[in-house]
Formats: structure tokens, sequence, C-alpha cells
């Protein structure tokens, strides 16, 4: 990467197209597969799930907000 930046691609381009070939020959993705099941990892939540942290403001569009379900520091205040 350090290689390929901004004053490096025209030179890399003035020679061709570098990908001019990419539709040529196809390759399985198993083995991509295969290192995802290996790491155990397992998917991650969609939409991602990250803690509110204190001090952060409602996620809510602001349309939709009523103020009485949240506190000064935009805690939601339980029923």
């Amino acid at each position: 990467p350090a290689a390929y930046n901004l004053f490096t691609v025209p030179e890399r381009l003035a020679d061709g197209d570098p990908w001019a070939g990419i539709d040529e020959r196809a390759f399985s993705i198993d083995p991509l597969l295969r290192l995802y099941e290996e790491s155990g990892l397992g998917e991650m939540p969609f939409p991602p799930d990250y803690p509110k942290m204190p001090g952060e403001p409602p996620r809510v569009q602001p349309s939709k907000k009523v103020a009485a379900h949240w506190d000064a520091d935009g805690n939601r205040i339980e029923d």
C-alpha cells in the first residue's frame, strides 16, 4: 500500500488497465468461506449493536423524539 498512492497511480495506469483481464478467469470463494468458518467469529449483528455511551444524545430522529422519554443527559427514561 505504501507504494500505491496518488503519485504512483498515473504511472501504473499509463501501462494500460491493470484490471483488464479480471473477467477472463473466475475463482471460487470457497477459500474465503473456509477462512471465515475457521475464524469462529460468526456474523456481526446488523445493524451493529453498540452500547449507548453516557452523555450520548438520543438515537432517535429529532422529529420522532418525545421529550418526556429522555432526561437532560440524553438517557432514556424507562416507563
